[in-house]
């Protein structure tokens, strides 16, 4: 479930202590994706007050609170596809998973309307240029670029409103973070998470990998003491 879906983003390689990665974490949007969807002015700012206000009110259960934030990037891919299948005033159907998260699903409905009214290609709905003609990236690129932008205004979103909380938390509250995280983006539930912050550290950059990556070198370290790596296992 991790926001990827075959973006083929470059990503730095993670360090085993969490460190701060060589790509800044504040990296803008409008450099993201492939600069041939490039939009006619910089994307606005993704607000998504009431959801922010919810996993900030989970903030003393900082699993849930990752599961919660995990849950919401993990449905940007799929609502952006549906609204680009359908006109540009579409409105998505809120799924069963988000229903707590107010506001959240028509937020990335708007923003999506957005982004298609200020695309260099929005003479042309998506859906009609499902094979290239004219140089003109087909639907699934469409549906890759504006994921990404969206959920890069996502990860954006979240840094800015949630610093404080996440700051706030111990090196143990924040790996319970981010295994939250990493349950709701893959799946995977290591023994041991790393004691930096996902959203913090892996800025625009896929949560899943930069944990992944993190957390087999990790499980490598804990299987050399005779550890157990996995929980799954």
């Amino acid at each position: 479930m991790a926001d990827g879906h075959g973006q083929g983003l470059k990503r730095p390689g993670p360090t085993a202590d969490g460190g701060q990665l060589p790509e800044q974490a504040n990296k803008k949007i409008r450099h993201a994706g492939d600069s041939s969807l490039a939009t006619h002015e910089a994307p606005r700012a993704l607000e998504i007050p009431q959801a922010i206000a919810i996993a900030r009110d989970m903030g003393e259960r900082p699993f849930d609170v990752g599961v919660a934030l995990g849950t919401m990037l993990s449905y940007i891919f799929p609502l952006v596809a549906t609204h680009l299948e359908h006109a540009a005033d579409f409105q998505n159907s809120v799924p069963e998973a988000l229903v707590w998260a107010t506001g959240f699903v028509e937020a990335v409905d708007g923003y999506t309307a957005y982004l298609r009214r200020t695309d260099v290609c929005a003479d042309e709905s998506p859906s009609n240029v499902a094979i290239d003609c004219q140089g003109r990236p087909s639907l699934r690129k469409y549906m890759e670029r504006y994921a990404h932008v969206v959920a890069t205004a996502y990860k954006d979103c979240v840094r800015r409103q949630l610093c404080q909380v996440f700051q706030s938390w111990s090196r143990a509250q924040t790996q319970l973070f981010n295994k939250g995280v990493d349950k709701a983006v893959s799946g995977a539930q290591w023994v041991v998470y790393p004691r930096a912050n996902v959203v913090l550290q892996a800025g625009d950059n896929d949560w899943a990998i930069w944990l992944r990556g993190l957390c087999e070198e990790l499980g490598i370290m804990e299987a050399r003491a005779g550890r157990r790596v996995r929980e799954d296992m």
